[in-house]
């Protein structure tokens, strides 16, 4: 009996757990639910989620925050029972959906946090859950900056850093009223006193620290995201299918040439006519996250007819491969070239930003594909083939297996072809080429190896001809690259590779013409290669024993050899400030140009000199291929 009486004393003496007040303050509620609201708007924005959560997660939310201040000083047991349930529903969701997004699992994550956060939004009675709120707050920003693409997210960081600063015054003015009693009451110019400086200063603090600390443009890509998966009906066709273009019944080279529309390039297509001519536009078509900054490839054409190129794989050609989830491993199609040589893995991450082609884009060669459709194509050249045109909001992800070698190496593969090397690999029109196999022949004599054979002409092209979008309709009827090396002599990447091609095969060099994207330009903000309609190109791959294909870029302004590796600086500011440099001047073109056009008018201008800024850093930055 005395035991028990010591230990109800013992249980009398402990303190008991201090009762946290009730926070009455209506501003700091207000400030934190405007972060809260932006963390989740930033979340709902990324088109990740329906409309239903669009609307209820935000609608909600505001509802939980009203109702946790009118029972702020309840004890809410039977709203923490039946949180407590949606909380198990919620995370029955989140396991639900895992199953299927293995993956990938930021979306699943994502909508897990919303109604996490709704949740908690219903019981915030005191200065600390808010607190909590605003740093889930900060948790939705972070997610909506993994799911987003797009500059404009920076609005939601910037918007979201003033309500952060508003809320965190006001939890120090909150503190301070505590201390004192409840002495000081009055929150009177706080917002432009303090929260509004604050941002101003934080802002350009930041950017300043941003744009000079080092950090590495490309990207160490750790989850390969897809977007939601398609069951596809079995039997597809794996032919090249362009929105933007409609393919002939008959030989598409016995009428004329097609022009070439602004949204797509004509090489994205079963053929490519070297006759076409046009201009693309600088529409964004996707944004890619690349480990580095190496070509995507789409398309390629191994037969040559003396008026552009096509691909000799008929539907027979192209393996099939199926799966029940996103993942699938090119090393399982039979009729696929293997890689040869040495090689180091490249991931790449696709947003498509505008309906487009069936083609699956990424480097060479894809070994592994995370595509959200239950079927896709591979042909024997390693092309990926989507069962359906890729729409706008798709992504994908490629691992590949890039070639490695170096010129040391490449120069001592001989010329020992292996005998199951297809002969379209140096097939050639028997009449036409004269001039054009001459001019092979000169340019390369003495040279010991391929490899400096191809470097030859490569080289000579680069210098030799001009690189111009504005070339008129092919005047002749005549082969088309003889008419680009000895009449035209400037020309597309298509005119400079097909040429480059053309005079590989008439040595015996094995030689075809690869079409897809250039890298586009890197986005220091968003961390994306942002790659418009006129980065579409085309380039020759040249086949070496041992090493397989090894690429060549024959066309003025772009680089030879677009596979070999390249060491990425670290420094990142200059690329933020010519970044913003150009948008700038994209801004200010329109009111400029006018200024522009009437300078350029008078006697003794120099054009140059007053280009609109727009084009001034697009032309420091190169141009594209067509």
């Amino acid at each position: 009996m005395s035991s028990l009486l010591r230990g109800v004393k013992l249980r009398l003496r402990l303190p008991a757990g201090k009762k946290r007040p009730p926070e009455d303050s209506v501003a700091l509620r207000l400030w934190v639910l405007a972060a809260v609201l932006v963390g989740e708007v930033a979340v709902l924005s990324t088109g990740h989620f329906g409309l239903p959560t669009a609307v209820l997660v935000p609608l909600l939310t505001v509802v939980a925050f009203v109702v946790s201040f009118y029972r702020r000083r309840e004890k809410n047991y039977l709203i923490k029972a039946l949180l407590a349930v949606g909380a198990l529903a919620a995370l029955a969701v989140f396991f639900r959906e895992l199953l299927t997004s293995i993956y990938d699992t930021r979306v699943p994550l994502a909508r897990l946090f919303l109604w996490v956060q709704v949740i908690h939004a219903f019981d915030l009675p005191a200065r600390k859950d808010l607190s909590y709120s605003l740093v889930s707050g900060l948790v939705l920003l972070a997610v909506g900056a993994v799911l987003s693409t797009s500059l404009l997210y920076g609005g939601f960081v910037l918007i979201f850093l003033l309500c952060a600063l508003g809320a965190l015054s006001h939890l120090k003015l909150s503190e301070a009223r505590e201390r004192s009693g409840g002495g000081l009451q009055s929150s009177r110019g706080l917002a432009r006193g303090l929260v509004l400086p604050g941002f101003l200063a934080v802002v350009a603090v930041g950017f300043l620290l941003f744009f000079l600390l080092p950090q590495r443009q490309s990207m160490n890509l750790t989850m390969l995201p897809t977007s939601a998966f398609q069951e596809i009906a079995a039997g597809f066709s794996g032919e090249v299918r362009n929105p933007d273009y409609d393919l002939p019944s008959g030989d598409p080279f016995d009428g004329p040439p097609r022009a070439i529309t602004q949204d797509s390039y004509h090489g994205f297509n079963p053929y490519m006519d070297l006759r076409s001519r046009g201009r693309l536009s600088d529409e964004v078509v996707m944004k890619v996250r690349s480990e580095e900054t190496t070509p995507y490839r789409g398309v390629v054409f191994d037969e040559y007819n003396g008026k552009g190129w096509e691909t000799s794989a008929g539907e027979e050609d192209l393996d099939t491969l199926t799966s029940d989830g996103p993942r699938y491993d090119t090393l399982a199609a039979p009729n696929v070239e293997p890689a040869e040589g040495p090689s180091r893995e490249v991931s790449q991450v696709f947003h498509v930003e505008r309906d487009a082609s069936s083609v699956i884009f990424g480097a060479y060669h894809p070994e592994t594909v995370f595509f959200p459709a239950s079927g896709m194509k591979v042909d024997p050249y390693g092309s990926l083939r989507a069962p359906y045109e890729v729409p706008a909001g798709s992504t994908y992800s490629v691992v590949s297996s890039v070639p490695n070698t170096n010129p040391e190496q490449l120069r001592t593969a001989g010329t020992d072809y292996p005998d199951t090397l297809p002969e379209e690999y140096i097939d050639l029109p028997e009449e036409g080429l004269s001039r054009t196999r001459e001019l092979a022949g000169e340019l390369t004599e003495g040279a010991s190896n391929p490899y400096d054979a191809v470097s030859r002409i490569n080289e000579h092209l680069k210098e030799g001809y001009a690189y111009d979008l504005s070339i008129a309709v092919q005047q002749r009827e005549m082969d088309a690259v003889e008419y680009f090396l000895f009449e035209e002599r400037r020309g597309y990447c298509e005119q400079f590779s097909s040429a480059l091609a053309v005079m590989a095969r008439s040595l015996g060099i094995p030689a075809r013409i690869a079409t897809g994207y250039n890298p586009g330009e890197y986005n220091p903000f968003t961390g994306f290669h942002e790659v418009r309609a006129q980065d579409a190109h085309a380039w020759v791959e040249v086949y070496f024993p041992g090493y397989g294909w090894s690429a060549f870029d024959p066309t003025p302004g772009f680089d030879s050899t677009p596979w070999q590796y390249q060491e990425t600086g670290n420094l990142r500011g200059s690329a933020a400030f010519l970044f913003l440099a150009e948008r700038t001047g994209e801004a200010l073109t329109p009111a400029l140009g006018p200024a522009g056009s009437l300078v350029r008018g008078s006697p003794g201008s120099s054009p140059p000199a007053y280009w609109p800024p727009g084009a001034f850093w697009r032309a420091a930055a190169g141009s594209s291929c067509t």
